[in-house]
């Protein structure tokens, strides 16, 4: 092959995919507490897709959040099919673990944001 071309048969890997998280949310809308998916909880950095999601779909208690450190809303690609509209949130949990997690504000879904 040519420097400078792709190989069609490459597979791509996406990096850094949001892992869908169930959270209990305060009289206010804000994350209170956390069900926490094993492949997050383990500190995984790598794994095949099959591997995550079956990680995914093994969850840990609930884990009450201590502290909510930083906040922030992205609002972006709004001229797309798909716009982005999420409301980022860097917490601490019970356990001392800081995690960044969003509420996609299109469909009211909660993810974990890997990459810490």
């Amino acid at each position: 092959m040519k420097p400078g071309t792709v190989d069609p048969d490459a597979q791509l890997r996406l990096l850094n995919l949001p892992v869908p998280i169930e959270v209990i949310e305060d009289s206010v809308g804000r994350p209170a507490a956390i069900t926490i998916p094993l492949a997050i909880n383990s500190g995984l950095t790598r794994f095949s897709r099959l591997a995550q999601q079956q990680l995914t779909n093994s969850k840990i208690g609930a884990q009450k959040i201590t502290a909510i450190n930083d906040l922030w809303q992205v609002n972006d690609e709004w001229w797309r099919e798909h716009p982005v509209s999420r409301r980022y949130y860097q917490i601490t949990t019970q356990s001392d673990r800081r995690l960044t997690i969003f509420k996609d504000d299109l469909n009211g879904n909660w993810y974990c944001q890997k990459g810490e």
